[in-house]
């Protein structure tokens, strides 16, 4: 039981976002508190009632945010470990990315050593149970998605930054053509306009206005479901975590991670020839 836990909560994790189509920023952006960047716009109302932004607002928000991105790094790793509702105990990963090729999250246990893989190329995304050597694989077109844009996209996302299912990171442009609402104790709600959106989604994120950092990236998926992905960033490391909504059911995870190491030892895809038998998702999480 403790081993198909594991490796639900593993495969979930990604699969989660892979159901937007998305991708990641290049790096992460922290702020801590005593080096938070002011954002002097006298037309901010930090008021109690949420409200739109005016163009001048989101101008300065977006110049922000897009100063703080990074597209420099070809490859990076992070380390942490992992929880989630279910799990008897934290499990160790490993997050590889070659920027615009692949995803890899590895998954180790005690006592079992890597249990579990999730790899992302740019036509499928392949989920890997090392113990039963077993693997099902899903290609992109299935899930909906711009496969040209979507592996940068859902790189950019998970760490952090705020990019677009086929439109790529956030620009002046895409922001003014955007909803901005600004709402109490310094959050403010980013909503793409209905073009940008998936076929069949809604999503939006939520920035802390204070440093115009992302606090969480939220999901909604017809009928009852929401995922959520929240994002808290220290000196040491970031975490990140995801609550799942279900109509009769709600789930809570997060991944303590390192800061990326953009030199990293890099992960190889695994060799599915020979030694694996694809399955169903079913089959796929028996031990």
């Amino acid at each position: 039981m403790m081993m198909r836990n594991i490796l639900t909560v593993v495969f979930a994790l990604l699969l989660s976002l892979e159901t937007l189509g998305q991708g990641v920023p290049d790096s992460i952006s922290v702020c801590p508190p005593e080096d938070t960047p002011e954002v002097s716009d006298p037309t901010m109302d930090r008021g109690s009632a949420a409200r739109l932004m005016s163009a001048a607002e989101i101008a300065v928000a977006a110049d922000t945010i897009i100063a703080n991105y990074d597209s420099d790094w070809t490859d990076l790793s992070m380390q942490g470990r992992l929880q989630f509702d279910g799990l008897p105990m934290r499990v160790n990963v490993k997050i590889y990315m070659k920027r615009g090729e692949s995803i890899i999250m590895s998954a180790r246990a005690p006592i079992f050593g890597e249990v579990a893989r999730v790899e992302v190329n740019p036509d499928s995304i392949v989920l890997v149970n090392k113990h039963t050597r077993t693997y099902n694989s899903q290609p992109f077109g299935s899930l909906g998605v711009d496969t040209k844009a979507y592996l940068s996209d859902l790189q950019d996302i998970l760490l952090g930054q705020v990019a677009f299912p086929g439109h790529g990171r956030l620009t002046r442009d895409i922001a003014l053509d955007s909803q901005w609402i600004a709402m109490p104790e310094d959050n403010s709600l980013i909503y793409p306009n209905p073009e940008m959106q998936v076929s069949g989604t809604e999503y939006g994120f939520v920035m802390d206005s204070s440093c115009w950092q992302l606090n969480s990236f939220v999901l909604m998926i017809k009928p009852g479901v929401v995922l959520e992905t929240g994002y808290r960033y220290g000196k040491e490391g970031w975490t990140l975590t995801l609550d799942i909504s279900l109509p009769k059911k709600k789930m809570h995870g997060e991944v303590e991670l390192s800061y990326p190491d953009y030199n990293p030892s890099p992960l190889e895809f695994t060799s599915l020839t020979g030694k694996y038998r694809k399955v169903d998702f079913k089959e796929l999480m028996k031990f």
